[in-house]
């Protein structure tokens, strides 16, 4: 099945990066681009994404808790995952809270692997990068959206746990892990 992806990234050479390694992989397509968080309606309506990879540039008024929150009303389907430099606890936290399911820090090395993550959020997976996680875990409030056994499996993760020992310990199959 192919993936539609819609990526919103303001720097040039990151989008020309990141649409580049997207379009390597055969089961997704990039449908469209745009520099500024603002056209992400605009994006969605025009290009009818499966996921939209979302940088959180601020500039323009644009506020992005807001905006997923009615992305996710309107575009029920598409899935979000912020590809971002911004790592503050009160973003990641309001932002997981309105629907991304994908949050992936471009300082974490995992920023390497969007591809995996854009699967993951397309299959209704979350996707955090390392130092998401540790803001995260930082917290049992900060976690509030997830459930008990989230929180849990996301612990475990943590302390770098495969999907298979998670779902042994916790009498889970693999794929629900």
């Amino acid at each position: 099945m192919l993936i539609r992806v819609a990526v919103i990234e303001d720097h040039p050479l990151m989008l020309q990066a990141v649409v580049r390694d997207l379009e390597a992989h055969e089961d997704i397509e990039v449908v469209g681009t745009a520099a500024h968080g603002a056209e992400l309606h605009r994006l969605v309506r025009e290009t009818f994404p499966d996921v939209v990879i979302l940088d959180l540039g601020f500039a323009g008024g644009f506020e992005p808790v807001s905006a997923v929150k009615a992305l996710r009303q309107t575009h029920p389907s598409v899935q979000v995952l912020v590809f971002t430099a911004y790592n503050n606890a009160v973003w990641v936290r309001e932002l997981l809270a309105a629907g991304v399911r994908g949050y992936v820090l471009k300082s974490d090395d995992l920023s390497l692997r969007l591809p995996e993550g854009v699967r993951a959020v397309h299959r209704g997976e979350r996707f955090y990068s390392p130092g998401v996680m540790e803001r995260i875990l930082s917290s049992r409030e900060d976690a509030a959206f997830l459930s008990d056994q989230e929180f849990t499996v996301l612990h475990l993760m943590a302390r770098g746990l495969s999907n298979v020992c998670i779902g042994r310990e916790l009498g889970l199959a693999e794929g629900t892990v």
